[in-house]
């Protein structure tokens, strides 16, 4: 054999083996997307979500058809200091143990208990392992900026392989905002559902444009105050902004100024949070 053709050869089986490798890296289940609120996370094509979601908690139940696998995330809409996390934090807690010790009970034994550790998105955590032949359930839950996030899984024995997958793509997808409050007096701390305080924003801005005065609004005599509605995020920049209130020409120009403003970031026990707010203006006319 040539040495030409032994080259040949050899490019011939890299090339086959690289087509392979690309194969088997790109191979692997369809995923879709859920996002809502404040939380997003994949999960394998041919199972569905369900929202089973209250005013106390976001709710989000993942099932396949013809399995057993049952996956659950919960999180609380009410935001959670660390100085309550004990007490909120067995309360979360108690209603999830129960429910799934119910799905894994057989008979009249308890379910045998165990701790395990696990990743959820980007936090290491620890949950309870609840098992009874041939059922398995886990309960997790953890705070999560500010809000307590709570995971059920139960499945089966024959469904584990099935179950596996579900887990492995949520759970290391999964996504939880960071939390959201309302503004308040200068010189207090946020705390949670605080009293939104019209103009309070304006005193917080490192940089609060002025809006333009629309011609059309000049040629009207279109004049008063204009309150904006702003989201705030963690980096202190408006992620959102829309009118709540003033003279329908004057909006525009205030929805605009309004996005272009920059505050400082919002610490709530040293984390930053993402504000929500007032910013006001006032229009004389000409």
């Amino acid at each position: 054999m040539t040495s030409t053709i032994k080259v040949a050869l050899c490019v011939g089986m890299m090339i086959s083996f690289l087509s392979v490798s690309v194969c088997a890296q790109s191979a692997g289940p369809e995923v879709n997307h859920f996002s809502s609120d404040w939380i997003s996370f994949d999960y394998p094509s041919g199972f569905s979500v369900t929202d089973e979601s209250s005013p106390e908690a976001q709710q989000l139940l993942i099932t396949r058809k013809e399995s057993s696998v049952q996956l659950r995330i919960i999180v609380g809409r009410s935001l959670t200091l660390q100085k309550d996390l004990p007490a909120a934090g067995e309360n979360f807690s108690a209603p999830l143990l129960k429910q799934v010790s119910l799905a894994v009970e057989q008979g009249t034994n308890p379910p045998e208990r165990t701790t395990f550790q696990t990743q959820l998105g980007s936090k290491q955590v620890e949950g309870v392992r609840l098992r009874s032949a041939p059922t398995t359930g886990e309960v997790i839950w953890v705070r999560w900026n500010f809000n307590l996030v709570g995971v059920t899984f139960v499945r089966s024995d024959a469904d584990e392989s099935v179950g596996s997958q579900l887990w492995q793509t949520v759970s290391s997808s999964l996504k939880v905002e960071a939390a959201v409050v309302g503004v308040v007096k200068p010189g207090e701390n946020p705390a949670p559902g605080a009293k939104i305080e019209g103009g309070v924003l304006n005193g917080k801005a490192l940089e609060l444009p002025q809006p333009v005065y629309p011609p059309i609004a000049a040629a009207a005599h279109a004049s008063g105050a204009v309150r904006v509605e702003v989201l705030i995020d963690e980096q202190g920049n408006v992620v959102s902004a829309h009118a709540i209130e003033g003279h329908p020409l004057l909006q525009g120009a205030c929805v605009a100024a309004a996005r272009k403003a920059r505050f400082s970031p919002t610490l709530l026990e040293g984390e930053p949070v993402k504000v929500t707010g007032v910013i006001q203006y006032f229009f004389v006319a000409p």
